[in-house]
């Protein structure tokens, strides 16, 4: 009888040790997420100063993983009202971290409405860094070699950018 007690003691203790240490790992698991803002916040509107498609525009981008994150936009090319377009995306090295700023490399690709069909006349690449705040702002700066049908002599550009993350 004592070794049924014992034995039956011995597997409550167990059943309910391997059921509370379910609930702190869980915790433990949310609260790791819930550090890294890129994964929080995946998608943003953003404002830009220079960029991909030259003068300023805005876009929107989204994380598909920390890492990774795809962008389009639009803006004006230059002083005049000719339109671009650009379509790319960036990859964070450190996107699957907890820190908040992260150097990232990316590859755009810029397009205008020619009246009868798309025609694209550059390619962006861009290095530089994401910041992303607690109250969900984000800026980024960066520097980036431009191919550009309009301005072949000059390649390269820099830029800045001010957005929103929810």
């Amino acid at each position: 009888m004592k070794s049924n007690s014992f034995i039956f003691l011995f597997l409550l203790c167990t059943f309910s040790a391997s059921a509370f240490e379910g609930d702190l790992i869980d915790p433990l698991k949310k609260k790791k997420v819930d550090l890294n803002r890129r994964d929080k916040y995946p998608a943003g509107f953003n404002l830009y100063a220079q960029g991909p498609v030259g003068l300023g525009g805005v876009s929107f981008d989204y994380f598909i993983v920390p890492k990774i994150s795809l962008e389009l936009g639009a803006g004006a090319r230059n002083f005049y009202p000719d339109l671009g377009f650009f379509v790319g995306g960036k990859y964070h090295f450190f996107g699957n971290s907890f820190l908040n700023t992260t150097p990232y490399i990316g590859v755009f690709s810029g397009f205008e409405y020619t009246g009868g069909d798309l025609r694209n006349y550059n390619l962006y690449v861009p290095f530089g860094i994401q910041h992303i705040k607690k109250n969900h702002l984000a800026w980024s700066i960066e520097v980036a070699y431009k191919r550009d049908v309009y301005e072949p002599s000059r390649t390269f550009y820099g830029g800045a950018k001010i957005g929103y993350r929810f």
